[in-house]
């Protein structure tokens, strides 16, 4: 029954400083709500990118080119795709033509404006591919048709359904005429959302505009720069070997393998899961920082408030109160506060992950373990920090303490 008594009295010295007891806390707020929503963020796209990949059941191989001039935090990012690279038409042929290997889809992107008749954006994705890349990466459309083989010299643009919605302020976009970079082109499909911002595939195919690679070469001055070659193979097991003669083939046209990588889907994934475990761990090293600020907020309200309470401390002692009991009581208030502080920040996290994950097309991830670090964090930050004055309270001569208020 000792715990209960030091836990209401504990209760009652925070309910009769409110004000005090919430500014505290703040501290603590701040600090787990940047770390919880940084492992909320984190799960999200862990989880993304990991759905991608189930999707493409490992069937798909991304040819990519081994470095350019990307600097900064994206030259890290496994997901970055280059613009232009070394990769040539001739490449997209030949890895065709090798046995095993079912679609091939070359990608050359390209930016600028989109415009329509009632709106216009800025620093739009453009795609220039081929007719075989709906089949590659399984896209389904609302409405409409993807532009045949047939149909690659005809200024046909489909578009992604956000886009659409954006551009046009429809899904049903057919016959509708938008200009790309000052080029107009008739709108003959939209793909169905995919709800993934973050791309295996290096785009966001939902806000993204595709057109023929004979179409995206005439705003390069007649030459096709591509960026990405995607790959399906016809069977999972044949995947290793397909990606032995797709390098070996690849050869001939380059100086040797250090120009290009050929990387697997399930590759990409899980080259992209350490790079944001590192940038998750670091985030979370200078979060951390704001926490422990709080923590020291916690201490120093504490031994104030046990300076301003000897008094009661001493009448506590002399009624029988032991220095456990006092402890007890002083340590609750201090592990109660940081508690409520991480609830609050763990709800606030979710609430802004739920808003960025609507807002990106992420999946919203609950796992036990955020849960368990947001608020095991903050209880272990309460119980270091708040050990010094609860001790310092407990070891109060009660003699010395009424006499100093008598």
């Amino acid at each position: 029954m000792i715990l209960p008594v030091s836990f209401n009295l504990a209760i009652g010295s925070l309910r009769a400083h409110r004000l005090r007891t919430f500014l505290t806390t703040l501290g603590v707020v701040i600090g787990v709500f940047i770390i919880a929503l940084i492992l909320v963020l984190s799960s999200s796209l862990h989880a993304s990118i990991a759905r991608q990949a189930t999707k493409m059941n490992d069937n798909i191989l991304l040819i990519r080119s081994s470095g350019d001039g990307t600097t900064g935090m994206e030259a890290f990012s496994p997901l970055r795709v280059a613009n232009a690279t070394i990769l040539t038409e001739r490449d997209t042929i030949a890895t065709s033509k090798i046995a095993g290997v079912k679609n091939v889809a070359s990608m050359m992107f390209l930016g600028g404006i989109a415009e329509s008749s009632k709106h216009s954006y800025n620093n739009i994705t453009t795609i220039a591919t081929n007719h075989d890349f709906p089949s590659v990466l399984g896209l389904e459309m609302i409405s409409g048709s993807w532009f045949s083989e047939k149909e690659i010299d005809r200024k046909y643009v489909i578009l992604g359904e956000k886009l659409a919605s954006g551009l046009i302020e429809t899904n049903q976009a057919m016959g509708q005429v938008v200009t790309l970079k000052n080029q107009d082109f008739t709108v003959i499909g939209i793909i169905k959302t995919t709800g993934q911002s973050i791309s295996l595939a290096g785009v966001d195919v939902d806000k993204a505009a595709f057109i023929s690679l004979m179409n995206g070469a005439r705003f390069t001055g007649g030459t096709v720069e591509i960026g990405q070659i995607i790959v399906r193979v016809d069977n999972q097991d044949n995947l290793e070997k397909v990606k032995g003669e797709i390098i070996a083939t690849l050869q001939h046209d380059h100086l040797d393998d250090s120009e290009f990588m050929v990387r697997t889907a399930s590759e990409i994934a899980g080259a992209t899961a350490g790079w944001l475990a590192t940038i998750t761990t670091a985030a979370l090293i200078f979060a951390s920082i704001s926490l422990l600020v709080g923590g020291i907020g916690i201490m120093n309200i504490m031994l104030v408030s046990v300076a301003e309470r000897v008094r009661e401390i001493g009448i506590r002692k002399a009624v029988g109160a032991t220095r456990r009991q006092i402890l007890e009581q002083f340590l609750l208030e201090a592990m109660l506060m940081t508690l409520g502080g991480g609830l609050i920040g763990v709800a606030l996290a979710y609430a802004v992950g739920y808003l960025i994950a609507l807002q990106f097309s992420l999946p919203l991830v609950f796992n036990w373990w955020i849960f368990a670090v947001a608020l095991g964090v903050p209880l272990l930050v309460g119980l270091i920090f708040g050990l010094w004055p609860a001790a310092r309270a407990a070891h109060q001569d009660p003699i010395v303490a009424l006499k100093q208020y008598h």
